[in-house]
């Protein structure tokens, strides 16, 4: 599973948050985006939470 972290580039944005100092940060699982944060370090522990397999097991608990 490659899970990667981009900062969303201004024409992925709407005009009014690209004109803004809004910060968006995609994380992609794949060719998916899988979630969209606005700082760094909440994308970053979302993606590590992706790589450790605990969502699977958070989902599961749920039900």
């Amino acid at each position: 599973m490659n899970i990667t972290i981009k900062l969303r580039e201004g024409n992925g944005m709407s005009h009014e948050t690209a004109g803004s100092v809004v910060e968006m940060w995609d994380v992609y699982q794949g060719e998916a985006i899988v979630g969209v944060y606005h700082n760094k370090n909440d994308a970053m522990k979302y993606k590590e939470l992706l790589e450790s397999g605990r969502l699977e097991e958070l989902n599961r608990a749920k039900k």
